[in-house]
């Protein structure tokens, strides 16, 4: 089967309802992962690990025991934004995916990664740039040691961190300074190819490189 062709996205799950179905260790990492996000979490399951159990402090999550295989999958879907399936059952893996569908419920499937319709990253965050690495399920393991040599790399280029802060400034100043969205963009464009200023910007020489700006804003 071919891999599907997904469109990496960040989505605010705040408020988000989402059901977790089985007790184990993906269960438990996707239930944290939502809850960090403020999510709303059930999760139903015959059995559920301790740390699992520990994460009802949160307040936003209820723990369901019960046998997947017996309910009306439907039913237990109502209300949700996505569900995470994270049980060794082909069987009922087929049932929730198609009630998935039906209801328009999007569906993280942690058993197959060819047939899954959301697939959940490694993610990390640099200085405000958030970085999200995901190998189709080709190696987890691989997905996440990517994931920390890039946080690595840029946590050792100081240049590069200069870059990013002078950069966040020069968004804003533009944003304040020009009216015209059109004009704003050929105004970023310029300074993106712009030998000088990315020189400026590395260097950390914040004052220069905004007085450079200015006079590039001022030209138009």
């Amino acid at each position: 089967m071919a891999v599907p062709v997904r469109i990496p996205l960040f989505i605010e799950f705040g408020g988000k309802r989402v059901l977790v179905l089985g007790g184990g260790y993906t269960a438990t990492k996707r239930a944290e992962k939502f809850l960090a996000a403020g999510s709303f979490v059930t999760v139903i399951a015959m059995e559920v690990s301790s740390d699992l159990m520990k994460l009802r402090s949160n307040g936003n999550m209820d723990i369901l025991m019960g046998d997947l295989r017996l309910l009306d999958v439907d039913f237990i879907m109502h209300g949700f934004d996505l569900v995470v399936y994270a049980v060794p059952d082909e069987e009922l893996r087929i049932r929730i995916k198609r009630a998935a569908s039906r209801n328009r419920i999007l569906f993280n499937d942690a058993t197959d990664s060819i047939g899954t319709e959301v697939v959940v990253p490694f993610d990390g965050d640099y200085m405000g740039v958030r970085i999200a690495v995901t190998t189709e399920g080709k190696s987890g393991v691989a997905a996440r040691a990517v994931r920390d040599y890039l946080i690595d790399i840029l946590s050792s280029s100081p240049d590069m961190g200069n870059f990013i802060s002078v950069w966040y400034m020069v968004k804003e100043k533009i944003k304040s300074s020009v009216d015209s969205p059109g004009k704003r963009m050929r105004i970023y464009m310029r300074l993106r190819d712009d030998e000088s200023f990315k020189s400026l910007a590395r260097s950390g020489n914040v004052e220069d490189a905004m007085r450079y700006v200015e006079e590039v804003i001022r030209n138009g």
